[in-house]
């Protein structure tokens, strides 16, 4: 899975170019300039499963660049936030459907 908007190319933690997807875009509720996204490199876990990595968007210069996440206090606040917002998406959704 590679989509041309989503998609942007890093060095890992080897130093190796890698391309990675944006799998999520959270927003911060601490900085709406700032959010925070999850995203992949596709590199795989012992179940074979993509590793998901975290970061922040910044704006720096007139440019965007992404920092990158490793605290775990603040990836279990962000997976929290990704979780509440599905929850407020499909709640929305059977209001909307249950008013027609």
């Amino acid at each position: 899975m590679k989509y041309e908007d989503l998609s942007f190319e890093m060095k890992n933690k080897e130093g190796l170019d890698v391309t990675c997807d944006i799998t999520a875009v959270i927003p911060n509720p601490d900085n709406s300039e700032e959010p925070y996204v999850k995203y992949t490199d596709y590199m795989l876990d012992e179940n074979d499963n993509f590793i998901d990595q975290y970061g922040k968007i910044i704006e720096e210069n007139g440019e965007f660049k992404l920092v990158t996440i490793e605290d775990k206090e603040l990836i279990n606040k962000i997976e929290e936030l990704s979780r509440d917002a599905v929850v407020s998406y499909v709640n929305q959704q059977v209001q909307d459907n249950l008013s027609e």
